[in-house]
């Protein structure tokens, strides 16, 4: 029996015109929907998502729009700080102050005779 491969993730599609957007694929769930909303913004409204006006919006809703977080810690902890202050929640820790207690060393993992991309076989 033929079948397709299941694939996780979602794809934002646009028309060239930009006067369609769509949404396909599955999705984890909330944590994904702001950056899927901004790369659709990004892909239907390029022009409009460049100008002064929009960045000065997108940054008052999104204050680390365009920001790359992943090398600064720094930043990601600033950012944090700033979103529990917005939420009343209690403040994350520094990062860097807080020591992890030692986990325990983990089993290496047996050899699977199955091939896992074939558990998702259709």
């Amino acid at each position: 029996a033929a079948g397709g491969v299941l694939k996780l993730g979602t794809e934002i599609v646009a028309s060239q015109d930009g006067t369609i957007a769509g949404l396909l694929g599955a999705s984890p769930g909330a944590s994904t929907a702001a950056p899927i909303m901004l790369t659709v913004l990004q892909k239907v409204f390029k022009d409009k998502v460049a100008s002064p006006a929009w960045q000065e919006k997108l940054h008052q809703i999104v204050p680390s729009y365009g920001t790359q977080l992943n090398g600064s810690p720094e930043k990601v902890a600033e950012e944090w700080a700033y979103t529990a202050k917005v939420l009343e929640l209690t403040p994350p820790p520094v990062i860097g102050q807080v020591v992890a207690p030692a986990a325990a060393p983990a089993e290496a993992p047996k050899a699977s005779k199955a091939n896992a991309a074939s558990d998702m076989a259709l």
